[in-house]
């Protein structure tokens, strides 16, 4: 069971399509936030969303209204009122609706810790749609010990374990195995037929994360 998250505006179409791409079952969850009170244009789109949804997914939504009086951390309490009861995995469309839900679906997404998957998508019509998780928020996050970091360092200048131990001052063995913890959070990766070890455009956002703190 996954529990889809949302919030709508006054067009269903990308929700539905949301669901066709992750191929949306019966057993999923999905529950929809919307400003308190409803609006006509969201009312209709919703009454249009049941429809499909039920006919092509047997999907039943679940709309919830929330009042978007009061400070961030107020409103943010809503949304993780209904964050924290979901199943997981959560998926969520971070372009569906208003923006100040979309924020603040993100946010409970992030500070829980759960599970998700986000998609973002391209508003001017482009049909560009990208999309990360829990994962790669993490090891954005993360804390990198310095023999990490001077890890990291090392791979811009070369892949080879080999040289990497000489540089560093360690065994191959002891690299192998902190370069196969380091793939499991997606920063690095071994290519070619000589296995070289190179850095994702992951650990190169990391890299940059790290060394921005180190300047300031």
């Amino acid at each position: 069971m996954r529990s889809y998250f949302v919030t709508l505006g006054f067009n269903e179409t990308f929700l539905l399509r949301l669901l066709s791409e992750t191929s949306a079952r019966e057993d999923d969850s999905l529950t929809i936030i919307v400003p308190s009170p409803i609006s006509s244009g969201t009312e209709a789109a919703l009454d249009n969303l049941k429809v499909q949804a039920e006919r092509l997914y047997g999907l039943t939504p679940r709309v919830v209204e929330i009042s978007l009086e009061g400070s961030f951390v107020e409103l943010l309490g809503r949304v993780l009122d209904q964050v924290l009861v979901l199943a997981q995995p959560i998926i969520t469309d971070l372009t569906l609706g208003m923006r100040m839900l979309d924020s603040l679906i993100l946010t409970a997404l992030i500070v829980t810790g759960k599970e998700f998957q986000a998609y973002v998508r391209d508003e001017s019509g482009g049909g560009k749609v990208i999309s990360f998780d829990k994962s790669e928020i993490n090891a954005l996050m993360r804390q990198y010990s310095v023999e990490e970091m001077r890890l990291l360092d090392a791979l811009r200048r070369t892949g080879d374990i080999r040289e990497l131990a000489s540089t560093l001052g360690k065994s191959e063995k002891t690299l192998q195995n902190k370069v196969s913890e380091l793939k499991r959070f997606g920063i690095v990766t071994m290519v070619g037929r000589d296995r070289k070890v190179r850095l994702t455009p992951l650990g190169e956002c990391v890299m940059k994360l790290v060394e921005g703190r180190t300047r300031s």
